[in-house]
């Protein structure tokens, strides 16, 4: 099994990040984390290469992160930096060339300038993948208790 998890600067990307931990780690999956920068307007010389320059560098801040988290847990995983004009096409296309079984995301990022991945892309990202989406909620996840897997790998 593969678990493709998209990552962002926003406040929900840990959720993100544990549940795709949580999953890969539950079904002995490869985990493949992915950050899309977004290519934006250019304000002028030297402007936007800065301003991109800025969101590759907080991008791989993101992936090194997770890749610490993922070895801490004992998930093997790996990082993609993916850049383009829409991050749900980047998304679409690494899904196509990695094929995993799920995609993991946010339902929504950052608005403005400190976005660069998933928000509104959520929904064309599920209605065009070939493979299951799980798309997390925003806000604050329900308290609930766990059953333990039984024997089979299936909660009881």
């Amino acid at each position: 099994m593969k678990v493709l998890a998209c990552l962002d600067r926003s406040d929900q990307a840990p959720r993100v990040l544990e549940n795709a931990l949580e999953l890969a780690t539950w079904q002995k999956a490869e985990l493949v984390f992915v950050t899309v920068v977004e290519d934006f307007i250019d304000f002028g010389e030297g402007v936007s290469t800065d301003f991109q320059d800025m969101l590759r560098s907080e991008g791989r801040k993101v992936l090194d992160l997770a890749l610490a988290r993922a070895r801490d847990t004992g998930v093997a995983a790996r990082a993609v930096l993916e850049e383009g004009p829409s991050a749900a096409d980047a998304i679409l296309a690494l899904a196509e060339e990695e094929h995993p079984d799920v995609i993991v995301m946010g339902s929504r990022a950052k608005s403005g300038l400190d976005r660069f991945l998933i928000g509104s892309v959520a929904s064309k990202v599920v209605t065009h993948a070939f493979c299951s989406v799980l798309v997390l909620r925003w806000g604050e996840p329900p308290k609930r208790n766990r059953p333990a897997p039984a024997e089979d790998g299936f909660p009881a």
